[in-house]
Parts: C-alpha cells; sequence; structure tokens
C-alpha cells in the first residue's frame, strides 16, 4: 500500500472512530469517563471478550478519547475561522488549505498511536469475533447498536 494511501486510511479511520465516539457521546453522555466506560462494556459483551482482549479494547478507547478531546480543543477556534472564510465577500482558498493542512498534521501526528492500539486490539481477536466487527461495520448504515438492538 502506497504511504499516502495508508495516511488517508488512517485519516478516515481516526476521523470515524473519533466521531463515532464524539457523536454517540452527545448521545448519552457528556461525562467522558461515563461514555467511555459504557463503550467498553457494551462492545466487551457482545464479543464475550476476555480480560486480555478487555484491557486492549480500554487502551483504544482510551486513546480515542484521548485524541477525540484534543481534536475538539483544536476545533473549537478552527470553527469561528471557518465562519469568517465563509462570510467574507471572496473565499480564501489560500487560508482553508493552510487550515486543512494543519488539521491533517494535527490527524497524522496521532494516527501511529491510535492505529497500534486499533491493530493490538484488532489482533486480539479470535475469527469469531472479527466476523462479528465486520458484520456490525457492514449493517452500520442506518442502524444503531450491534446485532439489531436498538
Amino acid at each position: 500500500m502506497k504511504r499516502s494511501m495508508k495516511i488517508v486510511t488512517a485519516v478516515v479511520l481516526i476521523f470515524g472512530i473519533a466521531g463515532g465516539a464524539v457523536a454517540y457521546g452527545k448521545n448519552q453522555w457528556d461525562d467522558i469517563e461515563k461514555r467511555s466506560k459504557h463503550i467498553i462494556s457494551y462492545v466487551s459483551d457482545e464479543l464475550e471478550l476476555d480480560s486480555g482482549q478487555n484491557e486492549k479494547l480500554v487502551a483504544l478507547t482510551d486513546q480515542v478519547m484521548q485524541v477525540g478531546k484534543t481534536l475538539r480543543s483544536e476545533m473549537e477556534p478552527m470553527q469561528s475561522n471557518i465562519t469568517a472564510l465563509i462570510s467574507a465577500d471572496t473565499f480564501d482558498q489560500d487560508q482553508a488549505l493552510e487550515m486543512l493542512t494543519s488539521k491533517t498534521a494535527l490527524m497524522n501526528q496521532h494516527a501511529p498511536e491510535v492505529l497500534a492500539a486499533l491493530g493490538d486490539f484488532l489482533d486480539s481477536l479470535n475469527i469469531e469475533q472479527k466476523a462479528e466487527v465486520i458484520e456490525f461495520m457492514q449493517h452500520k448504515r442506518g442502524h444503531r447498536g450491534w446485532k439489531g438492538h436498538h
């Protein structure tokens, strides 16, 4: 796989994981600790994780939550800059590209840690558990929850 494709894949994964955690959290609780514990409990129950797998899930969740917190703190000032760009008489493409490049650099900075934690967790799963994850991913569009639970 080309290096650029790996970077794009990493960025998409991080946005997906962090975005999912943030979106889920907005619908559940404002307390990141409660949200994290709930996600861990839910996934652990659905996949019937053993203690070693559960530890890897906790590490992954902690890493994703930390990156999400960092990204949210970076996005707050960026949102006002985006509003200014949109409301200006002409769209400043150079400034927009600079903002995008900055965001991409931040994602690239955190991608290795998140991917390492994700890899550790996924590598710990057995064939049946991986099949459950794949099934969930394939059926997640338009549905909430695992195995059709709402």
